[in-house]
């Protein structure tokens, strides 16, 4: 990259915010696109600009974007765009990411997914290398994936996200509540925001074309996650018989240079980070 890139964040919600933050505080030009005027308003404070404009409506996103300089790096942090069936995940993934990549030609993109690609429900261990698809929506994430790698670009695969604002999930535990659909013995991934934030930001700075699983280091059983921000431990234990949901490594990730800064819910909970 050169010394000052210019970077797109397309989705400046809770986690593409945090991508612009980063961007920004290591001294790129950043600009953020936004859906609204009341969410570029929220933004109001941001030293980096932040436009308004529907990703989905080529033509307004043509008009908008057709003259600015091209970015070194597109990074696509959409979401939510109508509805959470496959029509609406291809309108909000995948044809926003077409007429993205179509208006500003980056020269690098990255594109958010999720791990919710992986339908595996046995417990067991997948890597980025592990069978993907089966379900609509997950399918629709993959023709994105497929996108931003066709176009010399990446695709990040995170796992649930927490953070400041968002962990209501850690007071239904410590009340005794479930933690999350599915079963209490089944495993689920958990990345903080900061370092889903981080992960997007050092896949662009090196620019690691391909895919990667961006989890924390402890995929946990949800039963005892919960026994553990119940009881205020450091450590959580796996439980004992049949076993459902994936753990998700992050091990690929890792070997470039990324670490989380919060290796598991623990850590963060440990030093006020939620």
């Amino acid at each position: 990259m050169n010394h000052h890139p210019r970077i797109f964040v397309a989705g400046c919600g809770y986690t593409g915010a945090r991508c612009a933050d980063f961007f920004s505080a290591a001294g790129c030009e950043v600009t953020g696109l936004v859906s609204s005027s009341a969410s570029a308003g929220r933004l109001a404070d941001k030293p980096y600009e932040v436009m308004a404009g529907d990703a989905a409506d080529a033509n307004a996103l043509r008009a908008m974007l057709s003259t600015r300089e091209r970015p070194q790096v597109l990074v696509h942090c959409l979401s939510g765009h109508g509805g959470r069936d496959a029509a609406a995940y291809r309108m909000t993934y995948v044809e926003t990411l077409r007429h993205l990549l179509e208006i500003l030609r980056p020269e690098f993109c990255v594109f958010t997914s999720s791990t919710s690609v992986y339908a595996q429900n046995d417990g067991q261990t997948v890597t980025e290398d592990s069978i993907t698809g089966g379900t609509p929506t997950g399918d629709v994430l993959l023709e994105a994936e497929n996108l931003a790698q066709a176009a010399g670009g990446a695709a990040v695969r995170l796992g649930g996200i927490y953070g400041p604002g968002r962990a209501r999930f850690i007071q239904a535990a410590r009340e005794g509540e479930a933690i999350g659909a599915g079963q209490p013995d089944g495993f689920i991934n958990f990345i903080h925001r900061d370092d889903a934030a981080a992960a997007l930001v050092h896949v662009a700075r090196q620019r690691l074309g391909g895919v990667f699983n961006a989890v924390d280091n402890h995929p946990a059983a949800r039963s005892a996650l919960q026994e553990a921000l119940r009881a205020g431990t450091d450590t959580l234990s796996l439980p004992v018989g049949a076993l459902a949901g994936k753990q998700v490594s992050n091990e690929k990730l890792r070997e470039t240079g990324w670490a989380p800064r919060y290796p598991s819910i623990l850590d963060a909970v440990r030093e006020s980070a939620v």
